[in-house]
C-alpha cells in the first residue's frame, strides 16, 4: 500500500546582506536554511550549520540542495 504525497508549503524570503543576496527558505515558519548569492555563483546552507554545503552556477540547484538536505536529515 503506498502512501499519498502531502503537499509541503515552500516559503522564500529574500534579503540583502553587505550587498549579498540571501534568500532564506522556510517550511510554515521555520527557517531551515539559506541560498546565498556570491558573484555568479550560489551557495546553500542549512540553518542548523551556518556552512555553505554546496556551491551551483544557478539558484534553482542551490534550493533543491537545500530542500533535499532537509527531507533527508529531518527524521
Amino acid at each position: 500500500m503506498s502512501k499519498k504525497d502531502k503537499a509541503i508549503s515552500v516559503s522564500l524570503n529574500e534579503t540583502k546582506v553587505n550587498d549579498q543576496t540571501v534568500t532564506e527558505v522556510l517550511i510554515g515558519k521555520q527557517i531551515i536554511g539559506q541560498v546565498i548569492q556570491n558573484g555568479d555563483r550560489y551557495e546553500a546552507e542549512m540553518a542548523s550549520d551556518s556552512q555553505p554545503f554546496a556551491h551551483s552556477k544557478s539558484f534553482d540547484e542551490s534550493l533543491q540542495e537545500v530542500l533535499s538536505a532537509y527531507h533527508l536529515h529531518k527524521g
